[in-house]
Protein backbone atom coordinates (compact mmCIF):
# COMPACT_ATOMS: atom_id res chain seq x y z
CA UNK A 1 0.00 0.00 0.00
CA UNK A 2 1.12 3.17 -1.04
CA UNK A 3 0.12 6.79 0.70
CA UNK A 4 1.23 10.16 1.14
CA UNK A 5 2.65 10.46 4.48
CA UNK A 6 -0.01 13.02 6.22
CA UNK A 7 -2.05 12.63 8.98
CA UNK A 8 -4.93 12.74 7.20
CA UNK A 9 -4.38 9.90 4.99
CA UNK A 10 -3.24 7.74 8.08
CA UNK A 11 -6.12 8.28 10.12
CA UNK A 12 -8.32 7.18 6.52
CA UNK A 13 -5.98 3.91 6.08
CA UNK A 14 -6.40 3.41 10.42
CA UNK A 15 -10.23 3.50 9.73
CA UNK A 16 -10.22 1.31 7.21
CA UNK A 17 -8.39 -1.17 8.57
CA UNK A 18 -10.13 -1.43 11.28
CA UNK A 19 -13.61 -1.63 9.91
CA UNK A 20 -12.24 -4.55 8.33
CA UNK A 21 -10.72 -6.25 11.19
CA UNK A 22 -13.75 -5.25 13.88
CA UNK A 23 -16.40 -6.17 11.29
CA UNK A 24 -14.47 -9.96 11.11
CA UNK A 25 -14.39 -9.91 15.24
CA UNK A 26 -18.52 -8.84 15.42
CA UNK A 27 -17.46 -5.68 16.63
CA UNK A 28 -17.54 -1.79 14.99
CA UNK A 29 -16.48 1.98 14.51
CA UNK A 30 -19.10 3.85 15.49
CA UNK A 31 -19.25 7.70 14.31
CA UNK A 32 -20.05 8.56 18.43
CA UNK A 33 -18.22 9.98 20.72
CA UNK A 34 -17.75 7.75 24.08
CA UNK A 35 -17.06 7.92 28.00
CA UNK A 36 -16.28 5.96 31.01
CA UNK A 37 -17.47 6.37 33.99
CA UNK A 38 -18.18 4.39 37.23
CA UNK A 39 -16.73 1.31 35.17
CA UNK A 40 -19.07 1.44 32.26
CA UNK A 41 -18.95 2.96 28.53
CA UNK A 42 -21.37 5.51 27.29
CA UNK A 43 -21.96 5.87 23.52
CA UNK A 44 -23.46 8.88 22.35
CA UNK A 45 -24.13 8.57 18.76
CA UNK A 46 -25.44 11.15 15.92
CA UNK A 47 -25.37 12.84 12.90
CA UNK A 48 -22.47 15.63 12.63
CA UNK A 49 -23.87 18.73 14.25
CA UNK A 50 -26.14 16.03 17.05
CA UNK A 51 -23.92 16.61 19.80
CA UNK A 52 -21.16 14.41 20.40
CA UNK A 53 -18.27 17.29 21.18
CA UNK A 54 -20.37 19.07 23.24
CA UNK A 55 -21.46 16.57 24.93
CA UNK A 56 -17.82 15.74 25.43
CA UNK A 57 -17.28 19.32 26.46
CA UNK A 58 -19.56 19.13 29.27
CA UNK A 59 -18.27 15.61 30.84
CA UNK A 60 -17.75 15.89 34.23
CA UNK A 61 -13.76 14.91 36.25
CA UNK A 62 -14.89 11.54 36.85
CA UNK A 63 -15.52 11.16 33.02
CA UNK A 64 -12.43 9.70 30.84
CA UNK A 65 -12.51 10.73 27.30
CA UNK A 66 -12.23 7.89 25.07
CA UNK A 67 -13.42 9.77 21.85
CA UNK A 68 -15.18 12.75 20.50
CA UNK A 69 -15.65 11.46 16.89
CA UNK A 70 -15.13 7.74 16.33
CA UNK A 71 -15.77 5.01 18.76
CA UNK A 72 -13.83 1.37 18.72
CA UNK A 73 -16.45 -1.50 19.91
CA UNK A 74 -15.44 -5.00 20.29
CA UNK A 75 -17.49 -7.86 20.78
CA UNK A 76 -16.24 -10.46 23.72
CA UNK A 77 -17.29 -13.31 25.33
CA UNK A 78 -18.83 -11.32 28.22
CA UNK A 79 -20.53 -8.62 25.75
CA UNK A 80 -19.45 -5.71 23.93
CA UNK A 81 -16.52 -3.31 25.25
CA UNK A 82 -15.46 0.28 24.13
CA UNK A 83 -11.71 1.24 23.52
CA UNK A 84 -10.20 4.79 23.41
CA UNK A 85 -9.19 5.94 20.32
CA UNK A 86 -6.80 8.49 18.53
CA UNK A 87 -9.52 9.51 16.44
CA UNK A 88 -9.52 12.96 17.31
CA UNK A 89 -12.78 15.31 16.29
CA UNK A 90 -13.56 18.98 17.02
CA UNK A 91 -11.96 18.62 20.15
CA UNK A 92 -8.91 17.39 18.94
CA UNK A 93 -7.76 15.46 21.43
CA UNK A 94 -7.05 11.58 21.46
CA UNK A 95 -8.85 9.66 23.65
CA UNK A 96 -7.07 8.02 26.53
CA UNK A 97 -5.99 4.20 26.15
CA UNK A 98 -8.66 2.54 28.29
CA UNK A 99 -11.52 0.40 27.86
CA UNK A 100 -14.45 -0.27 29.20
CA UNK A 101 -17.85 -2.70 29.30
CA UNK A 102 -20.61 -0.39 27.02
CA UNK A 103 -23.24 0.21 29.74
CA UNK A 104 -25.36 2.04 27.30
CA UNK A 105 -25.94 3.52 24.18
CA UNK A 106 -27.44 7.27 23.62
CA UNK A 107 -28.44 8.83 20.57
CA UNK A 108 -28.37 12.59 20.78
CA UNK A 109 -30.74 15.23 19.92
CA UNK A 110 -30.26 18.75 20.98
CA UNK A 111 -33.57 20.12 22.76
CA UNK A 112 -34.44 23.03 25.49
CA UNK A 113 -34.58 20.28 28.24
CA UNK A 114 -32.67 17.13 29.22
CA UNK A 115 -34.87 13.98 29.05
CA UNK A 116 -33.66 10.46 27.89
CA UNK A 117 -36.32 7.99 26.67
CA UNK A 118 -35.78 4.19 26.24
CA UNK A 119 -35.32 3.37 22.91
CA UNK A 120 -36.76 -0.57 21.05
CA UNK A 121 -34.13 -2.86 19.75
CA UNK A 122 -35.21 -2.86 16.07
CA UNK A 123 -35.31 1.44 15.80
CA UNK A 124 -31.74 1.41 17.59
CA UNK A 125 -30.74 -1.00 14.94
CA UNK A 126 -31.71 1.50 12.37
CA UNK A 127 -30.60 4.54 14.14
CA UNK A 128 -27.24 2.61 14.87
CA UNK A 129 -26.47 1.01 11.31
CA UNK A 130 -26.60 5.15 10.20
CA UNK A 131 -23.66 5.82 12.00
CA UNK A 132 -21.41 2.46 11.91
CA UNK A 133 -18.42 3.42 9.88
CA UNK A 134 -18.30 1.13 7.01
CA UNK A 135 -15.96 0.57 3.64
CA UNK A 136 -16.02 -2.18 2.18
CA UNK A 137 -19.15 -4.21 -0.37
CA UNK A 138 -17.84 -7.60 0.58
CA UNK A 139 -21.48 -9.45 1.51
CA UNK A 140 -19.82 -11.87 3.78
CA UNK A 141 -18.84 -8.79 5.96
CA UNK A 142 -21.66 -6.83 4.95
CA UNK A 143 -24.10 -9.37 6.15
CA UNK A 144 -21.63 -10.09 9.22
CA UNK A 145 -22.16 -6.30 10.19
CA UNK A 146 -25.76 -5.78 9.73
CA UNK A 147 -25.78 -9.19 11.89
CA UNK A 148 -23.79 -7.48 15.28
CA UNK A 149 -25.46 -4.68 15.15
CA UNK A 150 -28.78 -6.33 15.55
CA UNK A 151 -26.74 -8.42 18.24
CA UNK A 152 -25.44 -5.15 20.15
CA UNK A 153 -28.74 -3.76 20.03
CA UNK A 154 -30.18 -6.89 21.96
CA UNK A 155 -27.26 -6.81 24.70
CA UNK A 156 -26.53 -3.10 25.30
CA UNK A 157 -29.72 -0.61 25.85
CA UNK A 158 -30.53 2.27 23.70
CA UNK A 159 -31.86 5.75 24.63
CA UNK A 160 -32.27 8.72 23.10
CA UNK A 161 -30.87 11.41 25.02
CA UNK A 162 -32.71 15.29 24.34
CA UNK A 163 -30.26 17.68 26.03
CA UNK A 164 -29.46 21.21 26.47
CA UNK A 165 -26.29 22.31 26.38
CA UNK A 166 -24.84 22.32 30.17
CA UNK A 167 -23.49 19.61 32.19
CA UNK A 168 -26.39 18.95 34.25
CA UNK A 169 -27.39 16.48 31.34
CA UNK A 170 -24.78 14.26 32.98
CA UNK A 171 -26.73 13.47 35.44
CA UNK A 172 -28.89 11.80 33.60
CA UNK A 173 -25.99 9.02 31.74
CA UNK A 174 -26.04 6.18 34.31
Amino acid sequence: MRQSPNPYSIDSTLRIVHTLLLAEEGGFLLHAASGMRNGSAFLFSGLSGAGKTTLSRLAPADVTLLTDEISYVRQEESGYRAYGTPFAGELAKVGENVSAPVGGLYFLAQGLENRIEAVEPAEAARRLLRNILFFAKDPELVNGLFDSACRFVQCVPAYRLTFYPDERVWDLIR
